[in-house]
């Protein structure tokens, strides 16, 4: 298998259970040091519910993300300017930013926007000054594809992903595999980010 950032041959490092039923393969690239499934064939039903039913920290995540890039937007980014977020899942970032007084936009074809309604983006927009997107790096299946989209809104990203952990946790040792849920496909190291 090639590795989804740097194309190298990844080598095989265990197989484990995704959605109680699945036995999936995960490789780790020599190279970049990418950790990656197979390619992800049980991803329809996986997002059956984009939010998944694990995922029991979506507010209090939000909420201190809101506090975090409050504050970097105020000393190095243009305050006045437009921003989106990406792969916004229910709303909740964009209208916690729209609130705190930010012109925050929502974009996410996977999720139904619940709570930053009619402030859906829309390309006629003017240039973004920020892109955020939090949580959403390991569900990438193509990662170099998804970041030149985000590239295209503007050339300032902040993001959030877990990095995997030195020596390569086993399947059962490490909760961000999301083995329940099966909808985490790629895990970065620091070397490749």
């Amino acid at each position: 298998m090639k590795c989804r950032l740097c194309n190298s041959n990844c080598t095989q490092l265990f197989t484990a259970k995704v959605l109680s039923k699945y036995d999936v393969k995960y490789f780790s690239c020599p190279n970049c040091f990418l950790v990656q499934t197979e390619d992800p064939y049980w991803l329809e039903e996986a997002y059956a519910n984009p939010i998944n039913s694990t995922d029991i920290g979506l507010l209090n995540r939000n909420i201190e993300f809101a506090e975090k890039a409050k504050i970097l937007i105020y000393f190095f980014f243009n305050k006045e300017g437009k921003f989106l977020d990406y792969a916004g899942g229910y709303g909740v970032f964009t209208r916690l930013m729209r609130d705190i007084g930010f012109d925050f936009y929502w974009q996410d074809p996977f999720t139904k926007n619940l709570f930053a309604k009619n402030f859906e983006y829309d390309e006629s927009q003017s240039s973004i000054e920020l892109v955020t997107t939090f949580e959403s790096f390991e569900h990438f299946v193509n990662p170099i594809e998804e970041i030149s989209k985000i590239l295209k809104f503007s050339k300032n990203i902040i993001f959030s992903t877990n990095v995997i952990p030195k020596p390569i946790p086993k399947p059962n040792d490490w909760w961000y595999y999301g083995l329940e849920h099966g909808q985490h496909v790629s895990f970065y190291s620091k070397k490749n980010f």
